[in-house]
């Protein structure tokens, strides 16, 4: 099929170049624009009992709007009673009136809570009436518009906070961060393809497969994102893969080329198609083993997941498509000038061409096979043994870089009122029987339920039907007031001086909002907040029986924790064996070996541990944190990382393991020596191994500068990744355990060969 291609593709080279150029037209267009369709952090696992609730609370309660914004204003010199400050907020007030789709606005002259100590600093809550975050997203430009447009006097500063805004400055963010990782690592990536290749040609080839399948992705995610939501951190993933993968794949390419070109003597077209058959085949094989990892991020049904696996998954395939067509039809067409200028060529030959290290490096290691093995796994290990002191915690606006302006106005309205916590507990009731909520039986179990929850756990608060601190019949009436807890749910609004705020449309559901003592910022407290809606979930199935005519959930923006755990780590193990048990069924069949594929697992499992504990070291307890423009660590890893990087990390590490061993198992079958196949396998491919690896280093190590936290954790844990596997394992552990399997490696049960499979696995 290899061969096939090959053919077809220099028989119509000029075509397939014209294709991809074209193609390039609309893809720009597209990717130009992607960030109009992204959204921020999209952290709800679909179908789990948060979701459920929020659907709820969307289609039933039109006087709760889940989408907000907050203008938080400060003077330096003016309490709020002064005219010009009165001035201002109604000038505010009447922005925000006068936009379509936004909530009556809820000031301090509602809520106290809204007003700081000193008078000197106070919030506007802005509702959207906005169903879906689409629509929020939407509905906020229009009003952000107005509200900049608003004059601010002098001795004012004025900032903008809001879920929408916090979703829409991350996207920026992320992008500015991808533009700014590329700008600095790319020149950096040319000179080592430079000196690697000896050619400017031959060095560019690879950057044009990195930046066009990376193109090509970005413009498929502007497509789907009209139809599905995918996050703004896609764009990084595909930036950090499409770049990465594709100088990885193209360099595998281009030097197989040149052997088989400048080396073997073939002519310019039959290199090329000679090209595709091998190499082609080692590139399928290996961006086939990263599919696999990244499909299994598709199975949690979380939607941040789903996004990056999609997108990743994307840019996987657009990097081997590129790599099978546009690279050999682009290398058929350059032939003898892909070593220009030649005088570079000939020195770098000169250079490192003649010595044969890594065929030297092989034999020296295979004279010591014991000695290398178990030196090189027992340093893995006992870095691996750091995963068992992992944490892991949700993101926050907390850990976002100082500078957004969304987490800026946060902050200043903690400091208004410290009990305006980020996410209120959302404890929903509905009526089992369809009777009216608000019915004295259905009135007392709300009441004692609130009264119970509030006494069994850290709840410093509640607003909505009914407030479990204050005995019922002290509470005024339900319809038209808040129950007590005075303070707002900000980036989630809650408005309390709207008509039946917390009873539904049909009034047969009702809602209380519980404030957590804890602000749920650090890892301790994260840790205690996800405590309390287990342990009120828990409670509620307990409490069941004694209200069966109430159906309860417990959900909120704090429940996104917990879900999120649930939904990742209950298929966690199913993941990993999935990816492992897939994996060694493709590479067996591939290597025609059992024992080969059996090491490669085992040591991408090691790699994977080894590099969970590095990041423990760097993210949780701070080590070396500051060399990575992190000046305070978070304390524990985020909760998606762990899967996240398996998936990414397990596949990417079987790319330089295909190349070596597809390799050894080529000379094995030209002559039979075990020992010399280990020792040619590496010198053919231990300077593009080592190259690739550089690169990819370079490229990811430039993501861990990015001031996201979740960006720097990709970035930094593919990058110590990708340096284990292209250092420790390749240089080490692959010659000296195929030395001590000896022509064992190469064995494989006559009941597992398959002639079919093994044809259409060859081919």
């Amino acid at each position: 099929m290899l061969t096939q291609l090959g053919t077809w593709v220099v028989r119509h080279r000029i075509w397939v170049l014209v294709f991809w150029i074209l193609l390039i037209i609309p893809s720009v267009f597209a990717a130009s624009r992607l960030s109009h369709v992204l959204q921020g952090e999209v952290a709800s696992a679909k179908g789990d009992e948060m979701y459920r609730q929020e659907h709820l609370i969307n289609q039933d309660f039109p006087e709760q709007n889940l989408y907000s914004i907050m203008v938080v204003l400060e003077s330096k010199r003016d309490t709020v009673d002064a005219p010009a400050y009165q001035a201002l907020i109604q000038r505010y007030l009447d922005a925000a009136e006068a936009t379509p789709g936004t909530a009556p606005s809820v000031t301090y002259r509602q809520d106290s809570a809204l007003l700081s100590e000193d008078q000197r600093s106070t919030y506007i809550a802005i509702g959207l009436e906005a169903r879906d975050y689409a629509l929020a997203d939407k509905l906020s430009l229009d009003l952000v518009k107005n509200v900049r447009a608003v004059p601010l006097p002098d001795g004012f500063d004025m900032k903008l906070t809001g879920g929408p805004l916090f979703g829409r400055e991350i996207t920026t963010l992320s992008a500015k961060d991808g533009f700014n990782t590329e700008k600095r690592v790319l020149p950096i990536v040319l000179v080592v393809l430079i000196f690697a290749f000896g050619g400017i040609l031959a060095a560019g080839l690879p950057l044009i497969t990195g930046v066009l399948s990376m193109l090509i992705t970005l413009a498929l995610l502007y497509v789907l994102a009209h139809f599905m939501t995918i996050t703004s951190l896609s764009q990084n993933i595909v930036s950090m893969l499409g770049l990465g993968v594709g100088i990885d794949y193209s360099l595998l390419m281009v030097s197989r080329f040149r052997e088989e070109f400048f080396d073997k003597g073939y002519s310019k077209e039959e290199a090329a198609i000679r090209t595709v058959e091998s190499a082609g085949r080692t590139i399928l094989y290996s961006g086939t083993v990263v599919s696999i990892g990244l499909v299994a991020l598709l199975m949690p049904n979380v939607v941040f997941m789903t996004s990056l696996g999609l997108s990743g998954l994307l840019v996987v395939i657009s990097t081997i498509a590129v790599g099978l067509t546009l690279i050999p039809a682009l290398l058929s067409l350059i032939g003898p000038h892909l070593n220009a200028p030649q005088a570079l060529a000939n020195w770098t030959s000169r250079m490192w061409g003649q010595s044969r290290f890594w065929y030297h490096w092989a034999k020296w290691i295979m004279k010591r096979p014991i000695f290398f093995t178990f030196v090189s796994i027992a340093a893995l290990a006992s870095v691996s043994l750091i995963t068992f002191e992992m944490k892991v915690w949700n993101t926050s606006i907390r850990i976002m870089p100082e500078q957004m302006e969304t987490r800026q106005g946060f902050e200043k309205i903690l400091e208004i009122d410290p009990k305006n916590l980020f996410a209120p507990i959302i404890v929903s009731f509905e009526s089992k029987d369809g009777s009216p909520i608000w019915t004295d039986e259905n009135v007392a179990a709300i009441h004692e339920f609130a009264a119970l929850t509030g006494k069994t756990f850290p709840i410093a608060g509640m607003i909505g039907m009914a407030n479990g601190f204050q005995p019922l019949e002290e509470q005024t009436p339900l319809y038209n007031t808040i129950a007590g807890y005075g303070g707002l749910a900000n980036l989630q609004v809650i408005q309390p001086n709207m008509r039946l705020p917390y009873i539904s449309s049909d009034e047969t559901k009702a809602m209380i909002a519980m404030f957590h003592k804890f602000e749920g910022y650090g890892v301790q407290e994260s840790g205690a907040d996800i405590d309390t809606i287990k342990g009120m979930r828990e409670f509620r199935d307990q409490m069941q029986s004694r209200y069966p005519n109430l159906e309860i959930m417990v959900g909120g923006l704090s429940a996104i924790p917990v879900e999120m755990r649930d939904a990742i780590y209950k298929n966690f193990p199913f993941v990993v064996l999935m990816t492992v048990i897939i994996t060694y069924l493709l590479t067996m069949f591939s290597f025609g070996s059992v024992l080969l594929p059996l090491k490669a697992v085992f040591l991408n499992v090691l790699s994977v541990t080894a590099t969970y504990g590095c990041m423990i070291l760097v993210f949780q307890k701070g080590m070396g944190a500051s060399l990575i423009g992190m000046e305070q660590p978070p304390g524990a890893l985020l909760i998606v990382s762990p899967l996240i990087l398996f998936c990414l990390i397990f596949g990417l590490s079987m790319d330089y393991e295909i190349f070596l061993i597809n390799r050894i198992r080529e000379e094995y079958d030209a002559s039979g020596d075990y020992e010399e196949a280990i020792a040619l396998g590496m010198e053919k491919t231990g300077a593009i191994i080592t190259n690739a690896g550089l690169i990819m280093i370079l490229i990811f190590m430039g993501f861990a500068f990015a001031r996201i936290v979740v960006i720097k954790e990709f970035g930094f844990g593919m990058a110590v990744a990708i340096f284990i596997d292209a250092t420790i394992i390749r240089l080490m552990v692959v010659p000296a355990m195929m030395k001590l399997f000896g022509r064992g490696s190469w064995y494989f049960p006559k009941f597992l060969d398959i002639p079919l499979l093994r044809k259409i696995l060859k081919e």
